[in-house]
């Protein structure tokens, strides 16, 4: 994996756990380029639906905070798109979660071109959402924590597929507050669930991951 021009850290807080029937309510990046400090941001996102209350307690997120302050999810697909144009995108647990909700958005991001509600398409499936272009810190942590690495030859998203799909010993977990808390990086002025903080948590995480677990 080709990090010489730096990588973008992605978080997605959604609506729930089903990218087929839940939202993006907020996107979060952190930026990094070589020679660079991290550069990090976030967008809200508006939804035409009451937030569930679980979510709510989770994120801290409130559904007027997505009336005031959300934009459309096609502007905010583009808003990802201008920033994280041509670098790797980095992300906890990303390959089946963030992946699999950037992936429906864009989907139904077309379809609103199609129908003439937006005017322009500002995201594509395959140009700028492929699978090699996706680095895992969940299967680079369980797979250090495992003792498990790449095969020669095996691709990244090959690779984080066989980790977590292995067997998990009892008492190994692999959250991103679990895998910061092995590496002593602090949580503590951070706000859990929330985008802008958990790119931040993950992007110190993957630095030190370069360390012991690098991606193919």
């Amino acid at each position: 994996m080709d990090l010489s021009n730096g990588y973008a850290v992605v978080d997605l807080e959604t609506t729930g756990l089903d990218c087929w029937n839940d939202l993006i309510i907020e996107i979060g990046i952190c930026v990094v380029r070589p020679g660079e400090g991290p550069a990090t941001d976030s967008v809200l996102v508006a939804v035409n639906r009451p937030l569930p209350s679980r979510i709510v307690s989770l994120t801290g997120i409130t559904d007027l905070d997505l009336k005031n302050r959300g934009i459309n999810i096609d502007e905010a697909l583009a808003w990802f798109v201008a920033r994280t144009k041509g670098l790797p995108l980095v992300g906890h647990n990303i390959i089946r979660f963030d992946r699999a909700f950037l992936l429906e958005a864009a989907r139904v991001h077309r379809r609103a071109v199609e129908e003439g509600s937006f005017p322009r398409r500002v995201i594509d499936e395959v140009d700028d959402l492929p699978a090699w272009r996706f680095i895992d810190t969940a299967g680079l942590f369980k797979g250090y924590k495992l003792g498990v690495y790449p095969s020669p030859g095996e691709n990244h998203r090959d690779y984080v597929h066989r980790v977590l799909d292995m067997r998990t010993p009892a008492g190994l977990r692999y959250s991103l507050a679990v895998a910061c808390q092995e590496f002593g990086i602090s949580t503590s002025r951070v706000r859990a669930h929330r985008a802008h903080g958990d790119v931040v948590q993950t992007q110190k995480l993957f630095e030190k991951l370069l360390e012991f677990n690098p991606p193919e």
